[in-house]
């Protein structure tokens, strides 16, 4: 890629793609309940995180997972971080999945699913499954301090301030109904070390993964820092929060709903449409037009779905609902019509009650 200008005209240097860590990983599955293989992956991915973090001479790391659905909002958070830090980020990734950014110091390493072997996530969370490959951060002892942040998060504001401290840091949940105040783990600071990398693991098998990563990481760090609430902003918070804009927010995260998708998750969505152009207003050029052809493609499936759903009776039906729109037209006119016509009676009605009034006063004048 060549390099690009300033408006002095100076050649800046060209942004280098991010860079796949050198070796490779066993991308079998991975029961958490398997301690032995656990500790065996996640001393090669400690390894190969060390080589390269050494080599860029930092001592601290962002951290993200992100698997092909979440590619949009990959783009859109590296980005965004670019913009108010240098310290490099570590994309872990799942599904073949490789990373499309443009950015310096970012690197991606496919690690294998972490799963509970056996478990089922219901239908509405399978999201769940996945997150749980988020543990493999803690795989970490090098780095003197790491921050995860989700790929469906945008940062507004500089957050470098998250590497302070020595503990593990988390923003609370509002909506998170639990017997204790609870941490959102879509963004987390800590310290990396091996006591906490060989504890987590080790309790794995006898934590819940029924909230998938949440639930495991509020249950292994019950004393945990409050950070303000902007670190960690939810877009469903915005209904209790008139947040949108604020110069207290550093981070959004889109939970539920992804900016992404053109179908709402809740009928509550189009309220926090001011959180999604926020997201929006990051994206090139380039991405508004594969945003914009991805929407088209999912309508057009949607539609090809819906005509082979209704069989051969589609063009009935919609012959039919066609007919029953005409009518509703129709009988639409036909009470604007007898509105008017009513309107019209009414008038002649008090016209000629006006003017009957208006001869008998005359008459009685004339007297």
């Amino acid at each position: 890629m060549s390099g690009v200008t300033c408006s002095a005209g100076a050649a800046l240097p060209p942004r280098r793609r991010a860079l796949r860590l050198p070796g490779r990983l066993d991308l079998a599955p991975v029961d958490d309940r398997n301690f032995a293989a656990c500790e065996r992956v996640g001393q090669a991915i400690d390894a190969m995180v060390a080589g390269w973090l050494a080599s860029r001479g930092y001592d601290r790391l962002f951290v993200t997972l992100a698997t092909p659905d979440f590619a949009k909002g990959l783009s859109a958070l590296v980005r965004s971080l670019r913009t108010v830090s240098d310290v490099p980020v570590l994309i872990l990734t799942q599904g073949n999945f490789v990373p499309d950014v443009e950015a310096d110091d970012v690197a991606f390493l496919e690690v294998p699913p972490l799963l509970r072997l056996g478990h089922t996530f219901p239908a509405d969370a399978q999201h769940l499954a996945v997150t749980l490959s988020k543990l493999w951060v803690f795989s970490l002892t090098r780095p003197a301090r790491v921050v995860f942040i989700d790929a469906d998060c945008l940062v507004l504001q500089p957050i470098d301030d998250l590497f302070d401290g020595e503990d593990f840091a988390a923003v609370p949940d509002l909506f998170i109904n639990y017997e204790t105040p609870a941490f959102n783990a879509g963004v987390f600071a800590f310290t990396p070390s091996a006591e906490i990398s060989r504890g987590l693991f080790q309790r794995l098998p006898e934590l819940s993964v029924g909230d998938g990563d949440q639930g495991i990481l509020n249950a292994f760090f019950p004393n945990w820092r409050q950070l303000p609430q902007g670190f960690n902003f939810l877009r469903a918070h915005a209904l209790v929060r008139a947040q949108a804009r604020d110069q207290a927010l550093r981070i959004v995260h889109y939970t539920p709903a992804k900016p992404w998708l053109p179908a709402p998750v809740s009928p509550r969505d189009p309220v926090l449409a001011p959180l999604d152009e926020l997201w929006t207003e990051r994206l090139t050029p380039v991405e508004h037009v594969a945003l914009v052809r991805d929407w088209r493609a999912r309508l057009a499936t949607a539609e090809t779905n819906i005509a082979s759903w209704m069989g051969p009776d589609a063009a009935k039906l919609r012959q039919d609902d066609m007919g029953f729109a005409d009518g509703r037209k129709r009988r639409r006119h036909e009470r604007r019509l007898k509105c008017w016509l009513g309107a019209l009676v009414v008038l002649q009605v008090v016209q000629a009650s006006f003017l009957a009034w208006l001869l008998l006063h005359q008459a009685n004048a004339w007297k």
